[in-house]
């Protein structure tokens, strides 16, 4: 079979940073997807991206569809030939819409009964083809946040295009994208190298822009900036250091195109702002690195990296300087001006900061998960009560100062640099910034129980108010974060070894909403537990769990994070010995006689009627493992304990052969039945086994 290598490479005005995850993993899913379904078959893929282009390299790509013999199902048999045989007009019509004769038909069995049939062979299509078709389809489904339209409006992308390369096997691969012709021409770095680059295959297609001053890689050109900052920074001087921010290196890579960095200075009467708050106005604003001494003290100097190298660079640094000063001197004149007014005295504001429409304002929300706070903090951190009481009524109040209204990121951070400027004790500083951790996926959680404590409470009320109300997050949007926030309640819970039940807590903060709740409580009590249990179920499966595994904990315990993920990996380690397949049929054996049989009564149960040696020998190792059960429960030793029930097996198979459930003496009968529910309760104590694959 002849095979081909295929280069495309899209060329546009810069597309904004944080685009460019998503495209790639499009693109890349999209053809391997698209490329499948039509039989056609490659070596390996490559995605390039950067501020001025997306590409994709095919290698080792089958250049002709394989043919394929298709089944096609016409009328049903019945209606196909009348009394005497002959085909009937159905018949006829199915065959000359086919292309074929009468005689090439046969019958089908179907689900419906026998139809008639008949098969064809379809010839396959040039890659060529199938690539001319698919490309523009994939391009114009690109999930970008926000389109633009030029010229006479007539076309909208994320930016406008300029070029459309596409070459196959060297040659031009015909097609249109938004007006754009294709051809084998990619252009070099708008600066330093701004002509045209001929490039006919995904081989020669990093080399070949790299020659231009373009790294399309972006691994190539992340190592280039942080090996850039490294530089800038030892030449000048040993003892200056800077702190990899890694979302920022990411960020700055998707700006350049070749990375030039270069070391500012600012003014020493800046260091008497927060760390925080000077790296904030540098990362945020400016895409600038903050650089600290080796002792990681605030050091007068950031790095900048930009997209060329000029020919004076002493003036890019100045100017760099000039714009960075003016954001200092801004957060400088907030950090006085807020000083004036303390913390604590900024409550009354938050009563005119509206948290939502339906939800009502900051204060009434702080209010309510205060409450929800002091309950969590009774039942699990007592001797914190009254830390987190005095940072629940300030946690918010950063809000209102001018700093956060300037840098909103830094909310929680200048809560806890003004609540220790005002004398607050330090545990109550750092909980104020520690509740709005995490802050995004895999980010630090909270390392103080009030902090903890605090964290669970603000997001409860955020979740289980916006579902009161039906702001619920879809596929498509989760305006208020609350897939974020139910993984962070349960990561903080399972990193504090916090072993409760989020059901009791989703009440309490129903009740605390009062009559904000606008929609059925039980209904919205019913949504938000579905909900906290998808997002453990992923990130269980996440931990390497098998999906029959993840469910057959979580319709058991998908309330309690800490107990379903400590079960879920205890039973995929037993899940992959040998014989855990049988182990499981023989509880589902169990199950399958308990719901035959019905419900039982359990009270009373002549117990004295099972006087068989299976029965008994049952009986004592199902009583051994109750009485052990509570201590391996307490350790949270799921594995222990799933050892201990797997030593079940053998007196539950000795008692299915030797016993007869379905006894006519009906006592006897219930004391087996009810036998069965003690031993089926000790294997659900771990998860339903009933719904694990046993196939």
């Amino acid at each position: 079979m002849t095979r081909g290598d295929f280069i495309l490479e899209l060329g546009v005005e810069e597309i904004p940073a944080s685009y460019f995850g998503p495209a790639t993993t499009h693109i890349r899913e999209g053809l391997n997807e698209a490329l499948s379904a039509e039989g056609l078959t490659f070596d390996r893929v490559m995605v390039w991206g950067g501020p001025r282009r997306l590409a994709v390299g095919l290698w080792g790509l089958l250049m002709l569809q394989p043919d394929v013999e298709e089944e096609i199902i016409g009328p049903p048999l019945s209606a196909a030939f009348d009394s005497n045989g002959n085909p009937t007009k159905a018949a006829q019509g199915f065959a000359k819409g086919q292309g074929v004769s009468v005689s090439d038909l046969y019958s089908q069995n179907t689900p419906k009964g026998p139809y008639l049939a008949v098969k064809k062979s379809k010839k396959g299509r040039s890659s060529q083809e199938i690539l001319s078709e698919l490309i523009p389809q994939i391009l114009e489904s690109l999930p970008f946040p926000k389109v633009m339209r030029w010229g006479d409006g007539t076309y909208q992308f994320v930016r406008p295009v300029h070029w459309l390369l596409a070459a196959l096997k060297g040659e031009i691969l015909p097609m249109t994208f938004v007006g754009i012709r294709s051809g084998k021409v990619s252009y070099g770095h708008r600066f330093l190298h701004p002509g045209p680059v001929v490039i006919t295959g995904p081989d020669e297609y990093p080399e070949r822009l790299a020659e231009a001053h373009v790294l399309v890689d972006f691994e190539a050109r992340r190592e280039q900036v942080i090996k850039e900052i490294t530089r800038v920074t030892e030449e000048a001087n040993s003892d200056l250091k800077v702190t990899i921010d890694e979302e920022l290196v990411d960020e700055v890579a998707n700006l350049l195109e070749e990375p030039f960095a270069v070391l500012g200075h600012y003014d020493s009467q800046f260091l008497d702002l927060p760390l925080a708050v000077a790296s904030t106005a540098m990362k945020e604003h400016q895409r600038y690195f903050p650089i600290t001494d080796s002792l990681g003290r605030q050091a007068p100097y950031f790095v900048a990296v930009n997209n060329t190298k000029a020919k004076n660079m002493d003036v890019v640094k100045k100017g760099h300087e000039r714009v960075l000063r003016a954001r200092l001197e801004d957060a400088r004149f907030y950090w006085l001006e807020d000083r004036k007014v303390k913390l604590a005295d900024r409550s009354e504001a938050l009563k005119d900061v509206v948290f939502h429409h339906l939800m009502g304002t900051s204060h009434e929300k702080v209010q309510r998960f205060k409450a929800l706070a002091l309950d969590l903090a009774a039942q699990n951190a007592p001797e914190n009560s009254d830390t987190v009481s005095r940072a629940a009524d300030l946690c918010k109040n950063d809000l209102v100062s001018g700093m956060v209204g300037e840098f909103p990121s830094l909310q929680g951070v200048m809560g806890r640099e003004y609540a220790l400027a005002d004398g607050e004790a330090p545990e109550v500083a750092e909980a104020i910034k520690e509740h709005y951790l995490p802050t995004r996926s895999g980010g630090a959680l909270p390392k103080s129980a009030p902090g903890a404590i605090l964290s669970l409470a603000d997001k409860l009320d955020t979740i289980v108010g916006c579902f009161s109300v039906g702001l619920l997050p879809t596929g498509a949007a989760d305006p208020f974060g609350l897939r974020r926030q139910a993984l962070g309640i349960m990561l903080i819970m399972i990193d504090r070894s916090w072993n409760w039940s989020l059901e009791a807590y989703v009440d309490k903060a129903l009740v605390n909403l009062g009559p904000i709740v606008k929609r059925p409580p039980k209904e919205v009590k019913t949504e938000t537990l579905d909900f906290f249990k998808a997002r453990l179920k992923s990130h269980i499966l996440g931990l390497g769990v098998s999906s029959d595994g993840a469910e057959a904990v979580l319709s058991l315990y998908g309330d309690n994070p800490l107990a379903s993920v400590g079960r879920a990996l205890a039973l995929e380690a037993v899940k992959k010995r040998e014989g855990f397949r049988d182990l499981a049929q023989t509880f589902k054996r169990v199950v399958n006689i308990i719901k035959k049989f019905g419900p039982r009564e359990e009270n009373p149960v002549k117990t004295e009627l099972l006087s068989q040696e299976a029965e008994k020998n049952l009986m004592t190792a199902v009583t051994q493992v109750e009485q052990q059960a509570p201590d391996y429960l307490a350790r949270g030793d799921y594995a222990g304990l799933l050892d201990r029930i797997i030593t079940l097996r053998p007196p539950v198979d000795l008692f299915f052969e030797k016993i007869l459930v379905d006894d006519p003496d009906l006592d006897l009968k219930n004391a087996r039945v009810a036998l069965l529910k003690r031993t089926s309760r000790l294997f659900e104590l771990v998860a339903d086994f009933s719904r694990l694959s046993t196939t």
